[in-house]
């Protein structure tokens, strides 16, 4: 028996591992905020970067390819352009906040 995931056809017990993985990481990342919670202005100095690292990531990884699929180059450049913009105006509100 095979399981659809992302495109990909894998059998149901990788699956279950990848879903596995997936939620052990989102446990691990919850206690290292906990842990966090106490230090203050040094947390927000570490967990910031990542946190902003992990949205440009999924947005570079997986959005960007299906947005340049199928479409015409006008429609590309003004996604790519909104793109850009957030990622300025989250570098902005990180430098005067």
């Amino acid at each position: 028996m095979t399981a659809v995931t992302q495109g990909v056809c894998v059998c149901v017990w990788q699956a279950m591992m990848l879903q596995l993985s997936t939620a052990v990481g989102a446990l691990l990342g919850t206690v290292c905020s906990l842990l966090a919670e106490g230090i203050g202005n040094a947390a927000t100095a570490w967990i910031l970067p990542f946190t902003a690292g992990g949205f440009i990531y999924i947005a570079t990884v997986s959005v960007i390819p299906e947005l340049l699929h199928d479409s015409k180059i006008g429609q590309s450049l003004k996604e790519i352009t909104a793109l850009m913009t957030g990622v300025m105006l989250m570098v902005a509100i990180a430098k005067y906040e």
